[in-house]
């Protein structure tokens, strides 16, 4: 069984280029689903946040025009979010980056708010450098992907030349918000030396390279995370065959 680190967002807004702030959080759909499979596939889970803070939910993930207008389905995943208490009540990241402590993998669910207070956590970039130093497995979706920036060393960037995606600029100027943000996380992943590739705006796409897994969109959450509870569930199997005596 492997143990998985979600980081998430505690920023709940966005300052944005004309001065004003957009509510923000983490988005649901990348959030849920992903736990779920990483619970099906045997895993242990933990959440961790800025500071230990209440990790922030955009409720605009919840508008109708991104479940198809089915209440049935804003219904169900509002439950199954309900029941997942950690969250609310989250590690910190600044702590777990002083302990030592090691994971099997972290994995970064997306939302706008990445791009506020994990795209220059210090603690967020130890996590994953200590992650990938361990082999383990680094995952992140749509804006998730913020939260690879701070592992660097040296100001060189420890993922520059793999090969990721993450929210296009094409699905970010549909969303209204090109020329509101400071910042377009592909061109920020760009400049530090990320091989961007892009699908169609809304349509599936994952990206994997040696130990790191992106996908570009909500649409893209359920075949990444499945795609990392598998490779979790092989590396564990393989750390059992090499013991000379039996494992515990």
């Amino acid at each position: 069984m492997a143990h998985v680190l979600f980081i998430l967002t505690a920023a709940e807004q966005l300052p944005l280029l004309d001065g004003s702030n957009m509510p923000t959080g983490f988005w649901a759909q990348e959030f849920v689903p992903a736990h779920h499979l990483f619970l099906e596939h045997g895993h242990q889970v933990s959440i961790a946040t800025p500071k230990g803070k209440p990790a922030a939910l955009d409720e605009n993930c919840f508008a109708p025009e991104f479940h198809q207008h089915d209440s049935g389905r804003i219904a169900n995943l509002r439950e199954q979010l309900d029941e997942i208490d950690g969250w609310r009540t989250p590690l910190s990241l600044e702590r777990l980056a002083l302990t030592g402590i090691k994971y099997d993998a972290v994995f970064f669910p997306g939302g706008h708010g990445p791009m506020v207070d994990l795209i220059d956590s210090a603690a967020t970039g130890t996590l994953v450098k200590r992650t990938l130093a361990n082999n383990g497995l680094i995952g992140a979706i749509c804006h998730g992907p913020a939260g690879l920036v701070p592992a660097q060393h040296e100001d060189n960037w420890l993922l520059a030349g793999y090969q990721l995606t993450c929210f296009s600029p094409e699905e970010e100027q549909l969303a209204g918000l090109a020329t509101q943000l400071p910042d377009l996380l592909a061109n920020r992943i760009t400049h530090l030396g990320g091989l961007l590739s892009f699908a169609q705006p809304g349509q599936e796409h994952v990206v994997i390279d040696r130990q790191l897994y992106t996908g570009q969109n909500p649409a893209s959450v359920d075949k990444l995370a499945y795609h990392m509870a598998r490779k979790l569930k092989k590396m564990g199997t393989l750390d059992k065959d090499a013991c000379v005596t039996p494992c515990d």
